[in-house]
Parts: C-alpha cells; sequence; structure tokens
C-alpha cells in the first residue's frame, strides 16, 4: 500500500526572517487577573467569552476582567489541559488526572462518571490534546497516547472502544469521528513503524518520521480547510493532502501546538521558541511570521473580531488585535523612545527624537545622525520643502538637510547685537512653513520670523512688537497664512496681524495644528482642551468628546485624500472629511488596544497606504491594507440587577412590589480588541423609547412608578458595529394595593355602602329625633299645662279676688303682679327646648311665692346655687324642676301641722347640673296612706309626665339624666321629709 501511494517528500530546514519592527502585544498575567501565567489552552465559545485553562484553574475573560474558577467552584482538580464547548453550549474542563466538569447555568459540574473516567487512565494520564469530544448523544469520546486506543462513556456510564482489536499495531493511529480527529499511538517511539489515516472518506497508511532528538511522543492534529491533514509529532511538522502527496518539515524545537486561522494559515506552537505562522500551500516553504521567541506558545486562537491570542507555559497570554500595526523603539535602534515629529522625505521616513539625533527609518532599517554633538537638544519640528530640502527644527538651532548634508544655522537677527549673551541667538522652534523656495516662516516661542538665504530677516517681537507664541502654522491664500497661537487664532497677510477670535470663543482656544481644505475660511483648528474646531459654510462648529473622539486634547492633524486623521493624548481618531459638516459625524478610534505602542500620540505623518504616528513609547506604523474594520457584531449581557440596594440574581423576568423601585441594572458588551472599551445605548420602555448614549457600565432607576418595564441594552464597538439582540430585562412594578382595580372597587362599594348605611342610618336618626321632638313638645306642653293647672290658677284668682273683697288692694296687688309675671315666664319658656337657669330659678321663686300666700304662708322656701354654676349661661330644659316642687307641697308640707320648709339647690358634678329638691313633710309613705283617690291619680300623672320626659331628653341630648327619691327620717325613725336629687344636662 506504501508502494502505491503517491508519496512526495520535501525535507527542509526552518530559517527566519528577522524582522526589526514588533507588533505590540496586549499582554495578561497573573497581575491582570489570570490565576497563573502557566497556560496550557484557550477557546472562545459560543457566547463569545475567551476560556483559559491554566496550572491553577480555568478562568473566564470578557475582555476587561477575569472570572477564575478552582476547585472551591467545583473543579476535580485545579491543573486543567484542555477546554472543550459542546454543541449545547457546555463548556468542558479537562483536568490532570484525567477528570472533567463543565460548565453550565453559571455553575461548574463535576461529570458523573469520573470514577470511570480514573479507572480507565491509571495513574497520571491524560486524553491527547483536542482528541476530546462530547457528542450530540452526550458520549464523551476520547483518547490516550499510550494506551493506542479511542475510547466512548455513554450517557449511562458504559465504556467502548473505537477502534478495535484488528488495527495495525506500532502505528499512529489517526481516526476521524464525527468531523473529530482522534489521535493514538500503538507501540513505543522506538518502535512506530507507520501513521495509520483513517477518515470518513478514505483510509491512508504513511511512514513514520522518527525524531532523533525526544525519546518520547508528542502528537497533535489538525484538519486544515482543504481537508488537508497536519501532524505536529515532536519536531516534525507533516501535511498530508486528500490526494495523498506528502510533505514534512523539522524544526529546531519540539512541536506543543498546531491550529489554523481564517485564512488557513497554519500556526505552529512550539517548545521556548515562540510561535510560527506558516503557508497551507507548502509547509515547507519558511514561516513568514514568527512570534514571542524564546517562550513556549501552548495554543493558538484567533477570536471572532480576527485577534489573535497565544498562550505560554512561561509567561501568560499575548493578544494581538490586528497586524496592521507594527512599532519601533529604542530596542530597534532609535537614539531615544520618545518620537516628537515625523516627515516623510525622499521616501523615507524622518524622526525627530528627544535628542540631538535625526532618526531614518527606510523600510525596516533604522539609522541615525548626530546634528550638532551637543547635549541637550530636542527636535520639534520637521518639514520637507518639494522633497529636495528637509528643515529641522529644534529647541536650539535650525538644520537643513539635502540627503546628504545637514546645515546648522543660528538666529542671526540684526538686532540680536553682538553684546546679546550667546543664548539668545537660537531659536525655538514651533512649527514651520514656506513662503517659497528660499523663504520660510518660523514659529517660535516668542513670535514669527521669517527665515531667507541663510538670515532671520523679520521677527514679528522685535520688527512690530506683536508677541505671540506660534504653534501651528498653515498656508491660506498666496498671501495669506493661519496661525495658531496660545491664544487663538491669528492671520497673516505679510504686511498685518488680524486677530479671528473677536466675537467667537471658539476660536480663542490654544490651537496645537491646523489643516485646510478647499478655500478661503475652510480649515479644521486642533485644539488643546476643546476638540476640534470647524469653520465652513461661514460658520464655527466644535467637535469634541460628547461627540465620540477620544480626547479633547489635539496633539497633530494629518489629511489623506478624504480621511482625516486626529492624533490626541488618548489615541487615534478618524473622520471622513465628507462628514465634518454632519451634527455627529461619525469618529473611528484606535488606541492601545488596537495596537498602538502608545495612546500619548504627538504628531502624525503618512499617505494613504501608511500612517506614522509619534508617540511618547516609539513610532508606531499603521499598515492601513492590513486593517480590516471588525464585522463581528459585539454580544452585550446583563451580569447584575441591584434591587433596593440589594444585589439579586439575574432572572429574565421580574414582579416587584411598589415599594421596590430603585433599580441598579449592570451590563457589558464583549470586545477583546476595543479593550472593553465600548459604548453603550439603553433605554427604559415603559418610562421612555428614546435611546441614551453612554460608556457606563451601569444605569440606576430611582423611584420608579408603578408599571410594565423593558430594559434594553445594545453594545457599539470602535467601527460603529451595535449589538443585532438587545440584552433586555423585564420586570413589573405593582401598583399598592390601594391602586388596584379590585381595592379600588372594593373601595367604590364599601363607600356607597358606608354612604348607603349613613343616608338610612341618618335617615332614622332624623325621623327619630322629629318623634323625638314632637314627643318632647307634646310632653312640654303637658308640663305646660302641669304649670298652668286649672286649680292652681282657679285657686290663684279666688285668692286675688278674696283679697279684693276685702279690700286689701296692697295684698291683692301684689298677688295679682307675682301671679302675672309667673304666666309671662311660663308663656315665655314654653316656646324653647332650654332655658337659662336664671329663668327656672325665678320662675320657681313666683311659683312657691304664690302657694305660700295662698296656703297663708304654711310653709317657707329657699333657692341656691353654687358659685360655680353661673345662672346665666347655663340652659337646662324648660319645666322639669316644677312639679316636683308641687309635689312636695301638696304631698308633704300639707300633712305638717307646723311650718314647711322647701329648700332648692343648684350644684355642679361632672358636666351636669345637680337640682336637689328637699323637704321636711311628712313623707312618702305617710302620703300615700292620706291621699284620696283622685289625688292618687293626680301625682301618678304629673311625675309620669315627668320621668317620660326625662327618657325622652336623654335619648334626644345623649345625657344621663335621672331622679333619685330619698326618704329623711329624724333620730327617732320618725318620717322627716323627701329629698329628690335630679340630674340635668347643661345645654349649649
Amino acid at each position: 500500500m506504501i508502494k502505491r501511494a503517491l508519496l512526495i517528500i520535501i525535507i527542509s530546514v526552518l530559517s527566519i526572517a528577522l524582522y526589526a519592527q514588533k507588533p505590540v502585544f496586549r499582554h495578561y498575567s497573573v497581575n491582570e487577573g489570570l490565576p497563573s501565567s502557566e497556560v496550557y489552552h484557550i477557546i472562545q465559545d459560543s457566547k463569545g467569552y475567551i476560556w483559559i485553562a491554566t496550572n491553577m484553574g480555568v478562568s473566564r475573560f470578557d475582555g476587561r476582567e477575569f472570572r477564575n474558577f478552582d476547585i472551591q467552584d467545583g473543579l476535580p482538580e485545579n491543573t486543567v489541559f484542555e477546554v472543550y464547548e459542546d454543541e449545547t453550549g457546555r463548556v468542558w474542563f479537562v483536568g490532570f488526572p484525567f477528570q472533567l466538569a463543565y460548565f453550565s447555568n453559571d455553575s461548574i459540574i463535576p461529570y458523573k462518571f469520573n470514577s470511570v473516567l480514573r479507572m480507565i487512565a491509571g495513574k497520571g494520564s491524560v486524553p491527547v490534546k483536542k482528541s476530546f469530544k462530547v457528542d450530540k448523544e452526550n458520549n464523551v469520546v476520547f483518547s490516550f497516547l499510550s494506551k493506542g486506543e479511542i475510547y466512548s462513556v455513554d450517557s449511562k456510564g458504559v465504556v467502548k472502544d473505537l477502534i478495535g482489536k484488528n488495527e495495525i499495531t506500532n502505528s499512529i493511529r489517526i481516526i476521524e469521528n464525527q468531523n473529530h480527529l482522534f489521535t493514538s499511538q500503538s507501540g513505543g517511539i522506538d518502535n512506530l513503524v507507520n501513521i495509520v489515516l483513517k477518515l470518513d472518506d478514505f483510509k491512508r497508511i504513511f511512514p513514520v518520521v522518527k525524531s532523533s532528538n525526544f525519546s518520547f511522543s508528542n502528537i497533535i492534529t489538525l484538519k486544515g480547510s482543504n481537508n488537508e491533514i497536519y501532524i505536529a509529532q515532536n519536531d516534525y511538522l507533516i501535511m498530508i493532502t486528500p490526494d495523498g502527496k506528502f510533505q514534512q518539515k523539522l524544526f529546531p524545537h519540539r512541536l506543543i501546538w498546531i491550529s489554523s486561522d481564517h485564512k488557513g494559515n497554519i500556526w505552529v506552537g512550539t517548545d521556548k521558541n515562540g510561535v510560527y505562522c506558516m503557508s497551507q500551500k507548502d509547509i515547507t516553504n519558511p514561516p513568514f511570521l514568527q512570534y514571542l521567541d524564546g517562550l513556549s506558545v501552548s495554543s493558538f486562537l484567533e477570536d471572532n473580531e480576527g485577534g489573535k491570542w497565544f498562550t505560554t507555559l512561561e509567561n501568560g497570554i499575548f493578544y494581538l488585535s490586528s497586524e496592521a500595526f507594527t512599532s519601533y523603539g529604542s530596542s530597534e535602534g532609535f537614539t531615544d523612545i520618545k518620537i516628537n515629529c515625523l516627515e516623510i522625505f525622499q521616501g523615507k521616513v524622518f524622526v525627530g527624537t528627544n535628542d540631538d539625533y535625526l532618526n531614518v527609518l527606510d523600510g525596516n532599517k533604522i539609522t541615525s545622525m548626530l546634528m550638532s554633538g551637543k547635549s541637550g537638544g530636542v527636535t520639534y519640528v520637521l518639514k520637507s520643502w518639494s522633497d529636495t530640502l528637509l528643515w529641522i527644527g529644534t529647541n536650539e538651532y535650525l538644520y537643513s538637510y539635502n540627503g546628504n548634508k545637514i546645515i546648522r544655522y543660528v538666529n542671526n537677527h540684526t538686532l540680536l547685537t553682538k553684546n546679546t549673551i550667546s543664548s539668545r541667538r537660537v531659536f525655538n522652534l514651533k512649527d514651520i512653513d514656506f513662503m517659497g523656495s528660499d523663504e520660510i516662516l518660523l514659529g517660535e516661542a516668542r513670535g514669527l520670523s521669517i527665515f531667507k538665504n541663510g538670515k532671520v530677516i523679520y521677527n514679528s517681537f522685535y520688527n512690530d512688537n506683536v508677541e505671540l507664541r506660534i504653534e501651528a502654522i498653515e498656508r491660506e491664500t498666496d498671501s495669506s497664512f493661519l496661525l495658531g497661537s496660545l491664544n487663538g487664532l491669528w492671520r497673516y497677510t505679510g504686511s498685518r496681524y488680524e486677530f479671528l477670535g473677536v466675537g467667537n470663543p471658539l476660536l480663542k482656544q490654544r490651537i496645537t495644528d491646523i489643516v485646510g481644505f478647499g478655500e478661503k475660511d475652510r480649515y479644521i483648528l486642533g485644539t488643546k482642551g476643546s476638540g476640534l474646531v470647524v469653520s465652513m459654510n461661514d460658520t464655527i462648529k466644535q467637535i469634541s468628546r460628547l461627540n465620540g473622539l477620544s480626547s479633547n486634547s489635539i496633539t497633530s492633524l494629518l489629511l489623506t485624500g478624504n480621511d482625516l486623521w486626529i492624533g490626541t493624548n488618548g489615541g487615534l481618531n478618524l473622520i471622513d472629511i465628507r462628514d465634518i459638516g454632519n451634527e455627529n459625524p461619525n469618529v473611528v478610534v484606535l488606541r492601545k488596544e488596537h495596537g498602538l505602542i502608545s495612546n500619548e500620540i504627538n504628531q502624525l505623518a503618512g499617505n494613504e497606504d501608511y500612517i506614522y504616528i509619534a508617540t511618547n513609547a516609539g513610532l508606531t506604523v499603521f499598515d492601513r491594507k492590513k486593517h480590516k474594520p471588525v464585522q463581528y457584531i459585539p454580544p452585550v449581557y446583563i451580569n447584575s440587577i441591584s434591587i433596593m440596594k440589594r444585589d439579586t440574581l439575574v432572572a429574565d423576568n421580574y414582579r416587584l412590589s411598589h415599594n421596590q423601585n430603585f433599580i441598579t441594572i449592570s451590563y457589558y458588551g464583549i470586545s477583546f480588541r476595543d479593550g472593553g472599551n465600548l459604548l453603550y445605548k439603553y433605554r427604559l420602555r415603559g418610562l421612555s423609547d428614546e435611546w441614551v448614549t453612554t460608556n457606563n457600565l451601569e444605569v440606576e432607576y430611582a423611584f420608579l412608578p408603578p408599571g410594565d418595564y423593558l430594559f434594553e441594552v445594545i453594545a457599539i464597538n470602535s467601527d460603529g458595529n451595535e449589538s443585532l439582540i438587545p440584552a433586555n430585562l423585564h420586570f413589573v412594578i405593582l401598583s399598592p394595593f390601594w391602586k388596584t382595580w379590585w381595592f379600588i372597587s372594593l373601595s367604590v362599594l364599601v363607600i356607597i355602602g358606608v354612604s348607603f348605611a349613613y343616608y338610612s342610618r341618618r335617615l332614622r336618626q332624623i325621623r327619630k329625633e322629629h318623634a323625638l321632638q314632637n314627643d318632647t313638645n307634646w310632653y312640654r306642653q303637658q308640663a305646660l299645662t302641669r304649670q298652668m293647672d286649672p286649680h292652681f290658677v282657679f285657686n290663684t284668682l279666688n285668692s286675688i279676688q278674696s283679697y279684693i273683697i276685702k279690700n286689701d288692694r296692697m295684698a291683692s296687688s301684689q298677688y295679682l303682679s307675682k301671679f302675672a309675671k309667673l304666666m309671662r315666664l311660663i308663656l315665655n319658656n314654653s316656646q324653647k327646648q332650654a332655658v337659662p337657669l336664671s329663668n327656672e330659678i325665678a320662675a320657681l321663686n313666683l311659683y312657691m311665692e304664690l302657694e305660700s300666700l295662698r296656703f297663708h304662708h304654711k310653709f317657707e322656701f329657699s333657692i341656691n346655687y353654687d358659685s360655680s354654676v353661673d345662672i346665666e349661661t347655663s340652659f337646662i330644659p324648660a319645666f322639669l324642676i316644677q312639679p316636683f316642687i308641687e309635689n312636695a307641697i301638696w304631698h308633704g308640707i300639707m300633712g305638717l301641722k307646723s311650718i314647711g320648709i322647701i329648700s332648692v339647690g343648684f350644684t355642679k358634678d361632672a358636666g351636669q347640673l345637680i337640682c336637689t329638691i328637699e323637704d321636711n313633710g311628712i313623707g312618702r309613705e305617710k302620703s300615700k296612706q292620706m291621699k284620696s283617690e283622685t289625688e292618687k291619680d293626680r301625682k301618678s300623672l304629673g311625675i309620669s309626665l315627668v320621668e317620660s320626659r326625662l327618657k325622652l331628653l336623654n335619648n334626644f341630648y345623649g345625657a344621663d339624666m335621672k331622679v333619685v327619691f330619698t326618704d329623711l327620717y329624724a333620730d327617732d325613725k320618725t318620717p322627716a321629709g323627701t329629698r329628690v336629687v335630679i340630674n340635668l344636662p347643661i345645654i349649649n
């Protein structure tokens, strides 16, 4: 079979071209959050996260921070050699010794058949790297290099051998199973004879190429984009094409990794010799790239954005965001690391550094020329005239260079006399421009000078007393120049200076660079603190960080075609000049994380192919042809939510009470090229449909009203790509129970019920009050009738008549006057529910006087009241007391043979008026014995009327009016009279 196979074996020794430039790697180690600098494997999962296997656990990276997991989080072992994502999105970890776990639902779960794996692996065995898979049926498939078998453990823990016993022995066996390569070795390395390649569509056998440098095997396989098979075996790389062609290359170091990028290029990681990039067409050709020389590169990954990741066994991870950027520093040949200025002259890049050397970059070669030979020189300006003469401005002198010779010039202005100290005969140059081939404008720290034919013929300070710090010069027309100064923008016409900042504060800012485009009055100013100032179409506008610039401090401007490049202390910015007039032009930002050696840019130079970037950390060359904008859409996730300042588990939906209305939501997008520097747009539907743009990773909503809310957030990368699907969070803030429909409905029903009950009760109360009023009026009429008793009136008139007959005018007149007063009081009191106590006392006094006269002074009486009783303002029900006095006269005093005594007293107690009527009559028992039936009826009627009336008044006033009769006895137990106590309300 071997003889029949077409074999093309090409052996070549590795040769590598050395390059002066180097790419800018982003380095991640334990200082940045990795659990260990010894890293074995790296992958990117379907959600966009980077997973890293290390000697101290695994780590998940989102572009901003590492989330580390170890045994305490569920890993069976801390040493993890490989990470793998299955088709369901579970991320598997292959540990040492052979133990598995997987990440699902934000937790690490140990594999339930780890005991079976331990039994198969024995002591210290681990699967071949990249020979591990979990298939759709949840079968775990793996192979060991030394055991010569490929195993499968199904979902029930049953173990199967996928090779069988009839396979060729003493061979390296590579078997394709479900589009995945599994590698095993049968026999020791000294006995190996063949490579058995068994793919889905063919089976081939090839001879083994044995290493003379290594005594044990190390094999990794790869299936390329054109179905070719690559085998890294110790220090050999082998390629087998689908048509059976065989190539191999010998490396000086052991190969420990092999994988491909999206172009099909093969990346080979070596032990202590970095990583090589090979062409997939012919691996016998020399590698066209080598990175990280001296490090052991254990794996390679090209992420979704095109960034390249290299893991090492000694120094963590190196990330290369783009191969479009290469950098040069002092280690590549520059005399100083700080680059102040640049100019392209005669096809070379001339570099001004922080010393007295002129550095030249010619292709990848760096040379330098000493200019003055004095220390302390700093080159600030490089300007080319028609590519024939390069002018060099330093902090001391002006130089010219024609490609062969450097000439130095001093400041020889005629006003600098011989007596002037020598230090004053120097320049302090900030910018240079040309009035002609032999006439140069020099922008200096103190003014504007004109240099012609080796002499300074004009200086604004010495000649015109115009002192300006000129930091930028730009030709405006054939006869005018724009001058950027410390205090704003000026125009110089050769004979006069015109300040353009009058009436516009934007033109009064400190100007660091000027670019003109088009006709007069169309220019762009770079300022130190106010961003860009654009003059066009008779308008002045500002573009700042609010519009997307990385910084408001502009250091350099460069126009190449329609591209405006903007150097700042915060990175490189790019704007299409055709969009400069838009309200919000699209700004592309490139920073250190994209490939710059530093964000602190001093000057820009270049053309439509290359942009040269001078920084404080060296020179970066940006190859625009290699730069590919990121097409990958950044995913965005919500990672935490806080309710009322308390963290809670992240869920898709929440139902919150009305007082859980202070919500804090944290989110992040995944972009490794942007290094976490993404923009975000968010909104809270239910509160507002307007998107809010921010670079914050958290938003707070305080005191939200009840409602149904949907929070949405979108991530935007530096190329303007937005997340297609926003991360969202739905929550409902419930209304307080008193605002719910059922409570409102119930409240309405209750109000209606209470209102109806109140109405009914009030109606009953009014009816009752009306009935009480009628009864009260009736009883009052009855009381009035009792007070105007016909017997009393008849007897009184008879008494008056008797006095008249006896011709006792005085007595008849007094009797008649008192009787008239009493009748008037009774009639007046009958019109009122309550009467002043003074009126009642007057009526009682008149009544007892008339009765006393009538009975020939049969009794004496007295009426007294306590000082606490105000008889004028204390009102009592009318006609209540007189019946008790009448009863005392008729049934108590009339039975006495001696003079009777009646006393009436009023006191105040607990808000009530206490009326006490006391007589010294014969007592109630003896009175009953002496009464005739008629008298009994009379008494019963009078007392019953009063008692009935008291009950009605109690209901009417809500008072506790009562009458208490007390029989009085002498010391010998004989009746001595009666005491009546009446509790009356004081009515307002």
